[in-house]
């Protein structure tokens, strides 16, 4: 099966937990589809680069999926349906690394700076 790479944006006013619970919910849409998720990173609450429906700033998630094209699809289509998710992006991709993406790396060096 092809594999994809998602991002998403939820909104800020939701909570960690909550953003997690969406995350899991489309995991599970793409499992019931014969589907994996390869990997699940949370970037965490972040500026966006403009203002989107008065939102600020959101939480950043990506997710690479190992998934049927419709599958991707009716991925889509739920995250457009989707009230708190105000961004998203999902490519096909060749291969992916299993080491922690740029970001997460990012992440991690400015979280061991500040302590």
């Amino acid at each position: 099966m092809p594999l994809y790479e998602s991002v998403i944006v939820t909104r800020q006013d939701i909570n960690k937990t909550q953003v997690e619970k969406i995350i899991s919910d489309f995991s599970n849409l793409i499992e019931d589809e014969g589907g994996k998720v390869k990997k699940n990173e949370y970037w965490g609450l972040k500026n966006l680069a403009y203002e989107i429906n008065k939102n600020k700033k959101g939480h950043y998630t990506m997710l690479v999926l190992d998934s049927k094209p419709n599958s991707i699809s009716e991925f889509e289509r739920k995250l457009r349906i989707n009230e708190d998710v105000i961004r998203f992006i999902t490519i096909k991709i060749k291969n992916f690394e299993d080491k922690p993406s740029i970001m997460m790396q990012y992440v991690t060096d400015n979280h061991s700076e500040k302590v």
